[in-house]
């Protein structure tokens, strides 16, 4: 017969403690700034309880791969299908086709159990914000389940040895894992905090316990110490860790030491600590975490996109109502019945049963992205697509690789036309590229285009630790040197978030901290400085190449998804300008320290200038929508439709690029056209 550990009630309430962090973490409860920590507490119970029944088994010679995945599926399939389809059919509905087609993606990736990979791997500039991705949430439940693949690999494969193996195996693994996260923690955050590899020593942990290598605590005093201990290092964890933290690495050892304390006293008895957790509130909530666990997320992500503001009170308070009541019913009619066996009780029905619904997944998730989410579902509200080049541009990053492979830089404008201007900046330059290419074919004319993401055209102004922006600004710049034909260059950036250093309203994404590689002592200067110096160097090393240089400022940050926003307010008869709009007053104060600096560019050098908010706004609000199409594909990045809608202003610059052209190479331009050289 199947061995089971002793079932110990205050894991129960360990898991409520775990799921409750989270759920107030991700509801936006100021206090739970730690509250992803309880993920971190799932993982050590899980290794505990799944090693504890694995080595009992193999002891009792009765373990049995297919019955071991079998009691997981019953455990982890039903719920996690259905929290998957009611987020598709609920996606189809609210979503924009983006974010339905990553929506499909994620399913698929779900069902396979690897929907940690697939995020890590989607988590790129232009990726949509987490509260776009109702299944995020899922890259634990693959986490774990990669450890449910090794764990009993492994320790079959050592009891072949004998069981006094297993303790140095979990160690050696568990100990790599550790010092892979803590190393690769600060150099790519992305990787140890989804993949297993930097995760997994957590589970190791849980399973070193379930060895017993050390005596149970019998003494009732060491156990109160212990259980006291453990519990303030997760309380710590979920009060004191925020989004600043330096995480996982060796900071999310405290939430897992924590949680082993407490898992490790109550092997020798009980303690005021485990009376509490025991509390049959409390163990209700951990019986149903998993549910909890499961619907949370896509209720909060859903709940967010229909209020389009942070949730009011009120709307908190029903969410949570719903969040419950999903939870216990799952639990109840989803969860309970699978996990008993009351259904598909034959051998192999269950596991023929889940293959067949993964593929189910799997087929879905495919539909929506062959697809592309389901752009028909939009007819009703947007007359004509608003994004068709949102792809069209992205080869043209990686400049400095794309000039040594000889491949050149993306073209605009007329084609068969020799190049005479070029478009620099970062991902706003990308945004507005089909509008430069549109005017510039209008007027006759052709450039070259140069862009990488989150680097704004600075010269000598950095993120700290990476370089990939001034290799890319430095390539730039020797390709403008190497081309005197390049009479035009336009500059294009955020210039509010480089100059300033903040993000804009409720949009995610950490501050932006400037620093100059050519100083010292940069990181004592603030972001405005180094911002002005960054941008004069560029302009000063322009003119000297006897450029004719445009600035286009910046237009509005919206700080809200706008093609969700628009949906949402159409949806439910409210207008998107009144939900979202920023105001022209809030756009001049975002801008003024980087106005006043291109003012001053103006005035001094005879830039010329191109002011966005001149067509997008009036006396009070600057438009988010047009013929009701939306002007930007996010946040703060035009739409296709947005940058082509914005070409106008852009005419009288290559209306000059073409008369430019037209004068023989060698003889200067009218003088009316001749560039003021300043000392910058």
């Amino acid at each position: 017969m199947t061995i089971h550990p002793k079932y110990r009630p205050d894991i129960d309430g360990l898991r409520a403690v775990a799921v409750l962090s989270v759920l107030f973490f991700h509801a936006g409860f100021g206090v739970f700034t730690g509250g992803y920590v309880g993920v971190d507490v799932f993982f050590v119970i899980s290794g505990y309880l799944i090693t504890t029944i694995i080595v009992r088994e193999i002891a009792a010679d009765e373990f049995s791969i297919r019955l071991f995945y079998e009691r997981r599926f019953r455990r982890i399939l039903p719920a996690l299908l259905a929290v998957v389809v009611a987020s598709l059919v609920v996606g189809c509905v609210l979503l924009p086709p983006d974010s339905v087609v990553e929506l499909g993606r994620s399913a698929m990736a779900t069902a396979l159990f690897s929907s940690n990979i697939f995020f890590y791997m989607e988590s790129g500039y232009f990726d949509a914000p987490a509260e776009l991705k109702p299944l995020l949430h899922t890259w634990s439940l693959a986490v774990e389940e990669q450890y449910y693949i090794l764990v009993p690999l492994l320790l079959l494969g050592l009891a072949r040895f004998g069981s006094r193996h297993y303790l140095a195996g979990l160690l050696v693994l568990g100990g790599a894992s550790f010092l892979a996260s803590v190393l690769w923690t600060p150099s790519n955050s992305s990787f140890a905090f989804y993949l297993i590899p930097t995760r997994a020593w957590e589970l190791f942990l849980g399973s070193v316990l379930a060895l017993h290598v050390l005596p149970a605590p019998v003494s009732r005093p060491v156990r109160e110490a212990l259980t006291l201990a453990g519990g303030g290092m997760i309380l710590y964890s979920v009060f004191a860790f925020d989004s600043a933290t330096i995480f996982p690495g060796s900071a999310a050892a405290v939430p897992t030491l924590g949680t082993a304390l407490i898992i490790y006293a109550g092997l020798g008895g009980a303690s005021v600590m485990s009376a509490a957790l025991s509390w049959r509130p409390v163990v209700f909530i951990g019986l149903i975490s998993y549910s909890l666990y499961l619907w949370h997320w896509p209720v909060i992500v859903y709940t967010r996109l229909l209020a389009v503001h942070e949730p009011s009170s009120t709307v908190l308070v029903a969410m949570l109502g719903v969040i419950f009541t999903l939870s216990v019913l799952s639990w109840r009619y989803v969860e309970t019945p699978f996990r008993k066996g009351n259904l598909l009780r034959k051998p192999g029905q269950l596991l023929k049963a889940s293959a067949l619904a993964s593929l189910g997944i799997i087929m879905l998730g495919a539909v929506l992205v062959v697809t592309d989410g389901l752009p028909a579902r939009y007819e009703a509200f947007f007359p004509e697509s608003f994004d068709t080049d949102h792809q069209r541009w992205d080869d043209c990053k990686k400049v400095a690789s794309r000039l040594d492979s000889g491949k050149g830089l993306c073209d605009l404008g007329a084609p068969d036309v020799a190049p005479s201007f070029l478009l620099w900046g970062d991902s706003h330059a990308e945004s507005l590229a089909s509008g430069v290419d549109l005017s510039a074919m209008e007027a006759g004319v052709a450039g070259s285009f140069a862009t990488e993401s989150a680097c704004a055209p600075l010269l000598n102004i950095e993120r700290p630790g990476r370089r990939k922006c001034e290799a890319f600004n430095t390539a730039v710049l020797d390709y403008v040197a190497a081309r005197p034909e390049l009479d035009t260059v336009i500059l294009v950036s955020r210039w509010a978030l480089v100059s300033r250093g903040t993000r804009y309203k409720e949009e995610s994404g950490d501050p932006v901290v400037l620093l100059d590689t050519l100083a010292d002592e940069s990181s004592k200067e603030s972001n405005e400085q180094l911002f002005k110096r960054g941008l004069r160097r560029t302009i000063a090393a322009l003119l000297d190449l006897d450029k004719h240089v445009v600035i286009v400022e910046m237009v509005p940050e919206v700080g809200y998804e706008v093609p969700s926003a628009y949906l949402i307010a159409e949806l439910t008869g409210r207008k998107v300008s009144t939900l979202v709009a920023p105001t022209l007053l809030e756009y001049r104060q975002r801008n003024a320290a980087a106005s006043r600096l291109i003012a001053e560019l103006e005035s001094e050098a005879g830039v010329h200038v191109i002011k966005p908010s001149t067509m997008l706004c009036d006396e009070e609000l600057c438009a988010v929508v047009a013929r009701r199409v939306p002007l930007y594909r996010d946040s703060n990045h035009l739409s296709t439709f947005g940058a082509r809608y914005l070409a106008p202003l852009l005419d009288p610059v290559f209306n000059r690029v073409s008369d430019a052209a037209a004068h023989p190479a060698g003889q200067p331009p009218p003088p009316s056209q001749r560039l003021q050289q300043s000392p910058l």
